[in-house]
């Protein structure tokens, strides 16, 4: 029997993917080698032995938005997308459309894969790479909150359930300064004052809001690959320490965090990381009336 040839395996191989429809794409995938990184990750199916689709109903165009807009003003090392839709299937039992993402595949491992394999010199050196990744992205100047080009912000900051979308900074300021009072209709977090987030988020930069070791990829050439950008968007430039800081625990995390310094944004961060009840099980709970000075508190009545 002969060798099965990268034809035999990928339905697309061989194909000009600009010329492919992409109905055909969509009859692919049933076809194509799946692709899972980990656990409960999303679907991602092999069409050509250079190109995947990641595709589903929780998927979102944003996050092929936000990949484009950071391979356009960084550096950092990112899957290009190659075409993205929303095929209009939304039912009464499911009320998202599905998603699909077609982009370059990148031939690596995936670090969390072989992270225990590697010494220390190796891993503080990808932790540096990741590190100057953020500071690129620190480095991008945005003036309305959220995914690129809009849509619900989603990750364990924003609820399990998603938030927005925020149509300026002070939309989300509000929202944050909402979630100190959740707290403290339950008793928690009665440390902060009302309206204790007021002109923490007048700057936003790009956040990636997902460094986790299975959303790094380290290629045949030993560059790292940064993916998954499904929960990135424009946020105040404390949120990614404070995405790491939330729960954080294992040398990964905690390297980074080493990196990006102890006393950097340390206030707001613990500010944040104080309303957890509000972003977790208090998280559908909206704050009680109460007087206008108690809702935006002494700093912002000024």
């Amino acid at each position: 029997m002969s060798p099965r040839t990268a034809a035999d395996i990928y339905p697309l191989e061989g194909r000009d993917l600009a010329l492919v429809t992409r109905d055909e794409i969509i009859e692919s995938i049933s076809a194509a080698p799946e692709i899972r990184w980990c656990e409960n990750a999303p679907s991602l199916a092999r069409v050509t032995s250079s190109a995947i689709v990641k595709w589903g109903r929780h998927i979102h165009l944003s996050e092929a938005r936000n990949i484009l807009y950071v391979a356009e003003h960084t550096k950092i090392r990112l899957p290009t997308i190659i075409d993205a839709w929303e095929a209009e299937d939304a039912t009464e039992d499911d009320e998202f459309n599905t998603c699909y993402i077609l982009m370059e595949y990148i031939n690596g491992k995936v670090l969390i894969d072989i992270w225990d394999e590697l010494d220390e010199i190796a891993r503080r050196g990808i932790q540096s790479q990741i590190y100057e990744y953020i500071c690129q992205l620190q480095n991008l100047d945005l003036k309305t909150p959220g995914p690129i080009g809009g849509g619900i912000s989603e990750g364990a900051l924003f609820t399990g359930y998603g938030a927005g979308p925020f149509g300026s900074p002070k939309d989300l300021e509000e929202w944050y300064n909402d979630r100190i009072l959740v707290c403290h209709d339950y008793g928690h977090a009665t440390h902060l004052l009302p309206g204790a987030f007021s002109g923490k988020f007048d700057k936003l930069v790009m956040c990636h809001l997902d460094l986790n070791k299975r959303n790094v990829l380290l290629d045949d050439e030993g560059k790292i690959w940064l993916i998954d950008w499904g929960l990135a968007g424009a946020y105040p430039p404390w949120f990614e320490k404070a995405q790491l800081a939330w729960g954080a625990s294992g040398g990964w995390i905690m390297g980074l965090l080493g990196l990006i310094g102890e006393e950097s944004y340390q206030d707001e961060v613990d500010q944040l990381l104080a309303i957890g009840f509000a972003l977790t099980t208090g998280g559908y709970a909206k704050p009680r009336a109460r007087p206008v000075k108690d809702i935006v508190g002494p700093v912002a009545l000024q």
